[in-house]
């Protein structure tokens, strides 16, 4: 639901300088939608390209949309590590060789003289399925599916919030999708940055002595070695929000679950709805950055301890 596109900076200066290109993609990225640029051939680097390709550009009628561009393009991009980029060879000539290390979504550019499967040209993104993206799913209320579902969200996010406010991990049926979304991360990420955080949100309905007790032995054996997961137990704020809807929460966008994280009974499932930018700020304000809940108490670690685990435990 949300994926990595590798975008041609001299392509992304030319939607700046035709307004009727420039209406369709301001919308078409950033946060709130499908489509996140990659951070490839790391930012700097794009940047100086893309200020490059700009400096002959009208400063009255072309400047200011190619710098909103560059604006909505820059406020949220996915990192890469480990990448080789030549500067004897094209833009396009790299992100190609980085494809195949890596996959991305598809690779944007002007032209595309290999006839590469992944390179969208212009006008060929109204007609290929790598750009017709959804921001909606449905799918069965099991773990494993609900994690393979949102595979590039969790492969290319940085930081990981979960939003549960009924979580209990003495249920297989809490335990299991989180323990499938952790899993499903952190096998996914063969060229991205550490995370940063990862943190499950909650409520305080039970007790915090059970809750935490049940969180460590249940948890513990079942997330990767070395890997931390944050718990924080908030409570309604007098006049205040109400902890009930479910979120996977990340810094590259959100998506609702609905009616749940938790698994389903068999034929059940489970609707996950893209968060535009205004929901998605909200939510991120009210649990990360400026929480509208007041703390039960102070959060704890759960940090895992396996090396290795059978799919057929989410089945």
């Amino acid at each position: 639901m949300i994926y990595e596109y590798a975008i041609e900076p001299e392509l992304a200066v030319d939607w700046g300088k035709d307004r009727s290109e420039y209406r369709y993609f301001i919308e078409q990225f950033g946060i709130g939608t499908s489509r996140i640029m990659s951070e490839f051939p790391g930012f700097k680097n794009w940047r100086k390209q893309f200020k490059q390709a700009a400096a002959n550009a009208d400063p009255d009628n072309e400047m200011p949309r190619i710098t909103a561009i560059f604006n909505l393009l820059a406020e949220r991009r996915i990192r890469r590590i480990g990448y080789e980029y030549n500067g004897n060879i094209s833009w396009l000539e790299n992100a190609e060789i980085e494809n195949e290390r890596q996959a991305f979504q598809a690779i944007l550019s002007r032209v595309n003289p290999r006839k590469h499967a992944k390179v969208l040209k212009k006008g060929d993104v109204d007609t290929s399925a790598l750009w017709k993206v959804d921001d909606q799913e449905c799918c069965p209320r099991k773990a494993k599916i609900m994690s393979e579902f949102i595979i590039p969200l969790l492969a290319n996010c940085s930081e990981l919030h979960f939003i549960d406010p009924h979580f209990g991990a003495e249920n297989p049926r809490f335990r299991k999708p989180l323990e499938a979304f952790i899993n499903t991360l952190v096998a996914n990420r063969l060229a991205r940055p550490a995370m940063r955080k990862i943190a499950l949100h909650t409520s305080d309905k039970a007790d915090f002595s059970y809750f935490k007790s049940e969180c460590l032995s249940h948890l513990q054996p079942r997330i990767p070695a070395e890997c931390k997961l944050i718990i924080q137990r908030w409570k309604q704020r007098k006049g205040g929000e109400k902890l009930h809807h479910r979120y996977i929460l990340t810094d590259i966008g959100g998506i609702k679950f609905d009616p749940g994280l938790d698994e389903g009974s068999p034929g059940e499932n489970v609707e996950l709805i893209l968060l535009r930018r205004k929901l998605y700020e909200k939510h991120w304000n009210d649990y990360v950055s400026q929480p509208a809940f007041d703390p039960a108490e102070e959060p704890f670690d759960v940090v895992g301890t396996y090396k290795e685990i059978s799919n057929d435990y989410y089945r």
